[in-house]
């Protein structure tokens, strides 16, 4: 690798570093989401992509790997940072994804009153 491609590595890295900010980290599955969303983001940055995978898609991607084996798991994330209408466009396919990711916020009691 040289030098140019060093650096174009070391800013994919600080981006995706970034945008993990805005996943929280947790128990052991949310550990697991967040390591699998780095591994899919790097990927679809990097040179060998067929595309660009958006931080979205890279969510999704993510969050079907974990319901695999942990149908009930539901993230914690930054709903303000992730384009919702994407998340849910990308997971309309896979209704356990679709259902975590697009549900409807649940109003307070201070609301509700």
């Amino acid at each position: 690798m040289n030098i140019e491609g060093m650096r174009k590595l070391k800013k994919m890295r600080e981006k995706v570093k970034e945008e993990l900010d805005h996943i929280s980290r947790g128990d052991f599955n949310q550990n697991l989401l967040r390591s699998a969303y780095w591994g899919i983001r790097l990927h679809g940055l990097g040179k060998k992509a067929e595309r660009e995978i958006s931080k979205e898609e890279a969510l999704v991607n993510a969050l079907k790997f974990i319901k695999k084996d942990t149908p009930n798991f539901c993230l914690r994330y930054d709903e303000t940072f992730f384009d919702k209408k994407s998340l849910c466009k990308l997971s309309k396919d896979n209704p356990s994804v679709y259902s975590c990711l697009c549900r409807a916020k649940r109003k307070s009691k201070k609301e509700v009153i």
